[in-house]
């Protein structure tokens, strides 16, 4: 007699097996999305260092700052471009070929050294634009992956988790980049993080398996998809709200990687090693509030405290200008430091929650088109009030960043009732 096939048996032991490989699946991708990301900003870190110090060699500060200028106003005019590319296309293509453009922007660094002016100077200037060209591509289409991959309920934790692994990597890449250049050169380093950019490639293949689908913005041009994002902004003022408020964080830190060499010498006549100290303990801090804000009861309370996070990281600058002793200036950085990683990751996380899967981009694309004209005025602050010492200037932005967010909160609470 042979033994039956099917029946209760079967059916008991095959679907709980299904289950377990769905699971370990889930949890593959998203391991092997928090490795892509973490590795992707080790060559953030790596585009922090190497172009300044390629332009500082090259033609020194006067190209470095054309350097920066030229990285913040490619970002800025490329954002709606980089938007529309990607709700219009696969993201995992999307970000394949933003690693890729970055990677050319890196290896396009390799030779400026030995080329001359002539050529060498838009050589960095175009690697500059592909980096910046390359991130935004990257930045839109991994957060559309992100809310493809994670259920809503579960976005903002695994937010806070990413952020801890990007920063890490991110820290790693700057300074391997720093190491590199001074063992190997520049044109080597730059060709080795180039290979590094393209060799981790091969993970996005074990993403494949998350949802897809045809956006709208395929049957729409680029000023159409623009507008129709803006429509949508201005009709959602919770997502308005999470896209504000990611620019308010970015100001915060703008604010303060402009003002603290300044304020470092002038308001607590310090010099560089109190100031590789303030930085160094920021970081320390940062990190470590991520790695406790990725508990998942820790996460769940910030999924409601957005707002709160992103005032009292603008009410970090207000304590901090009254600062006049090294060491408490150290314990407040410190202190500030877990508020801007806690803020930025919380408002990202909140981004990610809100906004509609199909407009991911260009609402990212917004987002970073008002962190870049925020941007511009801070960066002038200096010209623009040249008689204003660094404490005072801490003070007048942490006050006008606490005012614009109150009234953000009073604007979207406002708005709510509509929503039905």
């Amino acid at each position: 007699m042979t033994a039956p096939t099917g029946g209760f048996s079967e059916i008991a032991f095959s679907e709980p097996t299904r289950e377990m490989h769905g699971f370990h699946s889930q949890v593959m991708q998203r391991r092997c999305f928090i490795g892509f990301s973490s590795i992707s900003f080790f060559i953030v870190g790596a585009g922090i260092v190497m172009p300044a110090w390629v332009a500082f060699d090259v033609g020194g500060s006067n190209l470095v700052g054309l350097v920066l200028l030229a990285s913040s106003l490619a970002g800025f005019a490329l954002a709606p471009l980089s938007g529309h590319l990607v709700d219009r296309h696969n993201h995992l293509r999307v970000t394949a070929s933003g690693q890729l453009v970055r990677a050319l922007g890196l290896l396009m660094l390799a030779p400026v050294q030995v080329l001359p002016d002539a050529l060498s100077r838009p050589i960095l200037l175009l690697s500059t634009v592909l980096g910046a060209f390359g991130y935004a591509l990257l930045a839109g289409a991994m957060s559309g992956i992100l809310q493809s991959l994670i259920p809503e309920t579960e976005r903002m934790r695994f937010n806070l988790r990413l952020s801890f692994f990007n920063q890490a990597g991110m820290a790693l890449g700057t300074g391997a980049a720093g190491y590199g250049i001074a063992h190997v050169g520049s044109a080597t380093t730059a060709a080795l993080f180039a290979f590094v950019a393209i060799s981790v490639l091969p993970l996005l293949r074990n993403l494949t398996a998350y949802p897809t689908r045809t956006h709208a913005a395929k049957r729409l041009n680029l000023f159409s998809a623009s507008r129709e994002a803006i429509n949508y902004l201005v009709n959602e003022p919770q997502t308005l709200s999470a896209s504000v408020s990611v620019g308010l964080v970015f100001a915060v830190i703008q604010i303060t990687n402009l003002l603290l060499p300044g304020f470092v010498s002038h308001s607590l006549g310090g010099g560089s090693r109190l100031f590789g100290t303030l930085e160094m303990t920021a970081a320390i801090a940062g990190m470590a509030a991520l790695a406790a804000a990725g508990i998942p009861a820790v996460a769940r309370r910030m999924a409601r405290m957005t707002t709160p996070l992103v005032a009292a990281a603008a009410g970090s600058l207000l304590v901090l200008s009254f600062a006049t002793d090294p060491l408490v200036a150290i314990v407040l950085y410190g202190a500030a430091g877990m508020l801007w990683n806690l803020s930025r990751a919380a408002a990202n996380g909140h981004l990610l929650t809100v906004v509609d899967s199909a407009l991911i981009g260009r609402v990212q694309a917004f987002t970073s088109l008002l962190t870049g004209a925020v941007g511009a005025l801070i960066f002038l602050l200096p010209t623009l009030l040249p008689n204003t010492t660094e404490a005072q200037l801490y003070m007048a932005c942490g006050v006008m960043i606490l005012v614009a967010t109150a009234l953000l909160a009073l604007w979207t609470r406002r708005g709510r009732p509509a929503r039905t």
